[in-house]
């Protein structure tokens, strides 16, 4: 068990203004009367040191990591004036895993257990830790029973030392050159589904980091690896995600993680941007040769995991070929038809293109998330637009599906999956699936008459041959 420890004071020794003299020594600081409700806490040290216990536990199981070269220590926080504080405690410094790399604190609540005449006595309960990536900070200054005192967010509060299980994500404004920061390329190292993509632009194991005023080193035998990623949050970033309503559950976050000898570690989704970088700092042992992963999780039904390994990129899991190429081209082809709706001529264009494993589709008015069929599938997802003047204002997409037809190199016609529509006559995206190996598809819209609400029959048919999408990408 770890106990309270007093500071003592330093001899300070100074030139009076009269004459070489030395002051006497200065007393360490005077014990200090803490009250709950204005009734003294009593065996105040005990509760520092039972916490502190605690807080050991919580650091030999990796919930947080310790930082600074400061030992973690459980003070009292004020709440009003010299004497009253807080009903917990607050042990740090430390570092909740996925914050910055700063100086987080843990609340341990403290239980009342019996009133006497001199106080009221309490015992201490579980720490408790806050969530991957979440900071707590205490309400006050803090005190401890002995006397001494800190001020939680004074500017010593940055880390300066990475202890074990240390990992932080912190934003990179791409000022810094990967050189400036002893990090080599990573080209192979890139993971995504269809709800976030990771692509790593840097990975190395820096003998330190800058952090705010000073710089973040490891502790002793650990050494710091610095990953750093470009991230982009597709369920945010892909208007596809936005629609309204979805049937059953709406598309939940997929997670990005690091798998470390002894320790697996998500990385918060409120800590990475929605379309950013950001570098992911954390510690192993020194030496540690291999064994270091980062996984993407899918979540849903047709949940799926990813694993590659850092820094080769090479998959220690069977990942779905068409995850390994990009999702689209950098530039969309201008791929466009000439079209007749009921006698009145307009265009049909691609605006863009969206290969991958899982689309959203429109079915019944409700949204769902369409999933490939197998690994060497792939949803291709065409968006169009269909415009011209006197062109029908009602919702047709439903009606006018079948008229589309997508087919691939070999002549072969892409089964479709599903669309999405809107309030005009046609789908705004057609979704099919293609070998996961498709290099390009022809997209072409059919002669015939549907039905469509409010307006009735209405005759469609091309006035020029059908577009070839290009998927080289």
């Amino acid at each position: 068990m770890r106990f309270g420890r007093v500071s003592i004071g330093l001899v300070a020794a100074a030139l009076a203004a009269a004459g070489c003299a030395t002051p006497p020594a200065q007393s360490a600081p005077e014990p200090k009367k803490l009250t709950i409700g204005g009734k003294q806490v009593l065996d105040a040290q005990l509760l520092q040191a039972q916490a502190e216990e605690e807080m050991g536990f919580t650091l030999n199981f990796g919930y947080v990591a310790r930082t600074g070269s400061h030992p973690v220590d459980c003070w009292f926080a004020r709440t009003n004036g010299e004497s009253e504080v807080d009903t917990r405690l607050w042990c740090g410094p430390v570092q909740v895993p996925g914050t910055a790399a700063s100086a987080d604190w843990v609340p341990v609540p403290l239980k009342e257990t019996k009133q006497e005449s001199g106080g009221v006595r309490f015992e201490v309960l579980p720490p408790q830790i806050p969530e991957n990536g979440t900071r707590s900070s205490p309400v006050g200054s803090l005190v401890r029973a002995d006397g001494r005192e800190t001020d939680p967010n004074k500017e010593e509060a940055e880390s300066s030392e990475a202890g074990p299980d240390f990992l932080a994500v912190l934003p990179d404004d791409g000022k810094s050159s990967n050189e400036d920061l002893g990090l080599a390329a990573a080209p192979e190292l890139r993971m995504r589904d269809d709800l976030l993509s990771a692509t790593a632009t840097g990975w190395g194991t820096p003998d330190s980091v800058p952090n705010g005023k000073s710089r973040l080193k490891p502790g002793p035998g650990l050494q710091l690896r610095v990953l750093r990623l470009k991230i982009e949050q597709l369920l945010k970033t892909d208007p596809a995600f936005e629609q309204l309503p979805w049937q059953g559950y709406t598309p939940q976050p997929s997670e990005l993680a690091l798998e470390l000898p002894g320790r697996r570690q998500q990385l918060p989704a409120d800590r990475l941007p929605e379309n950013g970088a950001v570098f992911v700092v954390y510690t192993v042992a020194t030496g540690t040769q291999g064994g270091e992963v980062l996984a993407l999780n899918t979540i849903g039904t047709k949940s799926l995991e990813q694993r590659v390994e850092l820094p080769s990129g090479k998959p220690t899991t069977e990942i779905p070929s068409v995850l390994r190429r990009a999702s689209g081209p950098a530039k969309q082809a201008d791929a466009k038809q000439k079209i007749e709706v009921k006698g009145k001529q307009g265009e049909l264009k691609v605006l863009g293109v969206r290969l991958g494993r899982q689309r959203p589709v429109k079915v019944n008015g409700d949204y769902q998330v369409a999933t490939a069929s197998g690994p060497d599938k792939a949803l291709l997802e065409l968006r169009i637009s269909a415009k011209g003047n006197g062109f029908p204002d009602t919702v047709g997409g439903d009606a006018t599906k079948s008229l589309f037809k997508v087919t691939l190199p070999d002549g072969s016609e892409a089964p479709q999956v599903g669309i999405r529509y809107d309030g005009g006559p046609f789908p705004v995206a057609l979704v099919v699936e293609v070998p996961a190996n498709a290099r390009s598809a022809t997209l072409a819209l059919g002669e015939g008459t549907v039905e469509l609400p409010i307006v009735g029959s209405v005759s469609i048919k091309p006035l020029d041959g059908p577009v070839t999408v290009p998927l080289d990408f």
